[in-house]
């Protein structure tokens, strides 16, 4: 298991070189701006709540792996109820007809974050609890980088409106870094597992398949993003104009 653990560790490394997290961590721009992307999260947040709660989680199990995995998927399926509240409080509305949600929700914009999902359910659906665990480690990987960077940017927002983002900030980081998965005692147990040959490459494929579609992911928020700005600053000037 340490290979796979190490891989992750390096695939976290190079996660953390993206692009987006230059662009949020840039105080010339707008804290809101920085996180205009946000709607896109939805798919990918909701769709991960799911899986914990049906692709992730099996109970009743004998399996100290997948119990682990049970206990963490409590602590994780219910913070997409965060991010709602954090896309109230930015007023990030892109959509005032349950139609046109829809087709938000299930069109071009949103599809690399709702890949995050369909890669997370093909390596873990039904599959070896110690292949689910590593498909699940780099949900957390990710998730650590990400929120290590929003979690100033919430700040900054905090001191102009006032508001707490929950989402986005510290309750969020707070929490990822203090599931039980994660405690020394655990990592350390998990560290001593020895794979054999299959589950070494289900796990390996895995980890490489998972960061791939979470890169893609960043890189459409990017995007997103400076579409949004672009569009946002042609208003502006057109406005000024008339």
């Amino acid at each position: 298991m340490q290979q796979v653990l190490a891989l992750i560790e390096t695939k976290q490394q190079e996660f953390a070189q993206l692009p987006l997290f230059s662009f949020m961590q840039n105080q010339s721009i707008h804290p809101k701006d920085r996180l205009c992307f946000a709607p896109l999260i939805v798919p990918l947040a909701m769709g991960f709540g799911e899986l914990c709660n049906y692709v992730f989680r099996e109970e009743p199990t004998t399996d100290k792996v997948q119990a682990l995995l049970n206990r963490h998927t409590y602590e994780e399926h219910f913070h997409w109820q965060w991010l709602l509240e954090d896309l109230e409080k930015l007023d990030l509305h892109h959509c005032s007809k349950l139609t046109d949600a829809m087709l938000f929700s299930f069109g071009d914009a949103t599809l690399k974050s709702r890949n995050v999902c369909y890669q997370l359910h093909h390596h873990s659906f039904q599959a070896d609890p110690i292949v689910k665990f590593a498909a699940m480690q780099v949900a957390e990987a990710t998730a650590n980088v990400f929120f290590n960077v929003s979690q100033p940017v919430a700040l900054e927002l905090k001191a102009i409106t006032g508001k707490e983002y929950r989402y986005f900030g510290m309750c969020h980081l707070h929490e990822e870094e203090h599931h039980h998965i994660n405690t020394p005692n655990i990592v350390s147990f998990f560290q001593q597992i020895e794979l054999n040959d299959q589950q070494r490459q289900q796990a390996i494929l895995a980890v490489e398949s998972i960061f791939a579609a979470y890169t893609e992911a960043m890189n459409s928020f990017l995007e997103f993003a400076k579409q949004q700005m672009s569009t946002q600053q042609t208003k502006i000037l057109v406005d000024s104009v008339n």
